[in-house]
């Protein structure tokens, strides 16, 4: 998959770097699926109907956070004159859900058979850059209608659970549909993907059932708007200065991270596929940026970076009494000290820029 040919949307640290069909095919390599806390929680993800693949129409990224595939049956010609098409409307939240519709064009009735198939390899994300195995073990079940993937290493557990709202057949490759649809007839149902993650509540009981899982937000619009109603207004007589305006603020909207210690509050990413997570330098300067229009965004990054200032002479994490932090990761290779995110402190720039923000703050807000 080439990078024009991809499609992404995130919340959070939580994202889906797909095709243009809305697939995933990931490659030891390739940093394609659904991610959430540095861990792979999907690495394959394909739709078929009647055992073809589909040819992508068009792609609408409606939000940040959605986007809607429009579909046909089989291979792309330069026309395609297909009987029926499919739309998946995609959004992502702690976990994802696709809205599936197939539509009949033909006079008479037709007898589909509709396929997801699904897999994940949960590997770290450093995994996917240095294209490093994978050392513990994965279980795959079916219980309660639900297809359960999951891994575990020692006591880093992971898993993903998928369920649809329509009755279809589950197995451990996935998800299978038998649907008639009448002339001009049409049908939908929701896939629901649920993960997961480093700080849900686990019972005692050391199956990965027992983890409670994490369900896609429910109203992302309504929290973008909520966003955009906060930030100062621009009004002006050039039209393209207020659309350049609230584009910004969207695509700082879709930077936001909330740890898991932030108590819902956020402060700014580095970028996605990457670098989705806590970055001392880049929280703080886009912080620091965004000072006339949010100071919310400081605010966060002060606690958290705070938080885990440093407090003892540690080389494997480069940290030193008082250092601010610059990257800090969740994923299994961190948890097993094969990487030094928990946090890593080897940067030069993030302590005296956490002052300049610290200080630039304060005269903003008056916050003593």
């Amino acid at each position: 998959m080439t990078t024009t040919d991809q499609v992404r949307i995130l919340n959070g640290n939580t994202f889906i770097v797909s095709d243009d069909r809305g697939d995933i095919e990931a490659s030891s390599t390739d940093p394609a699926g659904l991610f959430s806390f540095d861990t792979r929680f999907l690495s394959r993800w394909v739709l078929t109907v009647n055992d073809q693949r589909l040819t992508a129409l068009s792609t609408d990224d409606l939000q940040y956070f959605e986007a809607r595939f429009f579909l046909v049956p089989g291979t792309g010609t330069v026309y395609i004159d297909s009987k029926q098409s499919v739309i998946r409307h995609r959004t992502v939240g702690t976990g994802f859900s696709d809205e599936l519709s197939i539509l009949n064009h033909a006079e008479d009735p037709v007898d589909l058979t509709v396929r997801i198939e699904a897999a994940s390899d949960f590997a770290d994300l450093f995994e996917v850059k240095d294209a490093l195995k994978k050392k513990g073990a994965y279980a795959t079940q079916v219980k309660d209608n639900k297809l359960i993937v999951s891994y575990h290493r020692d006591t880093f557990a992971r898993a993903t659970i998928i369920s649809a709202s329509e009755p279809c057949e589950i197995n451990q490759d996935g998800l299978t549909f038998h649907i008639h649809l009448e002339p001009h007839g049409s049908w939908q149902t929701t896939l629901d993907v649920a993960l997961s993650v480093p700080g849900v509540r686990r019972d005692e009981a050391p199956s990965i059932l027992s983890w409670e899982a994490l369900r896609p937000v429910s109203d992302m619009a309504l929290d973008l708007q909520r966003w955009l109603d906060a930030a100062p207004r621009l009004e002006c007589e050039w039209d393209p200065l207020k659309t350049a305006y609230r584009r910004s603020l969207v695509d700082l909207a879709a930077l936001h991270f909330s740890p898991i210690t932030a108590g819902g509050h956020s402060l700014p990413a580095a970028g996605l596929p990457w670098f989705m997570t806590m970055f001392g330098r880049d929280s703080i300067f886009t912080s620091l940026q965004v000072l006339p229009f949010t100071q919310e965004l400081a605010a966060t990054t002060l606690r958290e970076l705070g938080l885990r200032q440093g407090t003892r002479i540690d080389d494997f994490r480069d940290e030193d009494p008082g250092r601010i932090l610059h990257e800090m990761r969740y994923g299994e290779m961190t948890a097993f000290e094969e990487r030094p995110h928990s946090p890593y402190y080897g940067s030069a720039d993030a302590t005296p820029l956490y002052v300049v923000l610290l200080d630039e703050y304060e005269r903003w807000t008056g916050d003593l």
